[in-house]
């Protein structure tokens, strides 16, 4: 795990494993997109907004503000930013979009291999 990573830096990672630009994840949390920019740019969020932000990303408040998994995952699945959003994505999906986005990747991995 990259230590150094800044909880602005994982803010950042994470809005943009969802493909959102900061007007909507600001929206979506109930800040404007200025806070979410001084938030992502070093600023604390304050406590009700840091809440909503590891609500909105589901991910743990440690793993937001200390970049640390939460006891019941994996280190390894929640490595970095990036990877805790695949698995907030993948928790947003309904069954059929999951075997839909595996069937996706495995034929993107299979491709890569040929």
């Amino acid at each position: 795990m990259n230590h150094a990573e800044t909880m602005g830096a994982r803010l950042r990672a994470l809005r943009r494993a969802k493909g959102l630009v900061q007007a909507a994840a600001a929206e979506a949390i109930g800040i404007s997109r200025n806070h979410l920019t001084e938030i992502e740019n070093g600023k604390d969020p304050g406590f009700q907004t840091f809440c909503a932000l590891a609500d909105f990303y589901q991910v743990s408040m440690d793993y937001l503000y200390r970049g640390v998994p939460s006891p019941n995952t994996s280190a390894q699945t929640l490595d970095n930013a990036e990877e805790a959003a695949w698995l907030g994505i993948w928790r947003d999906m309904n069954e059929k979009q999951r075997r839909m986005a595996l069937a996706l990747i495995r034929a993107a991995i299979d491709t890569d291999a040929a």
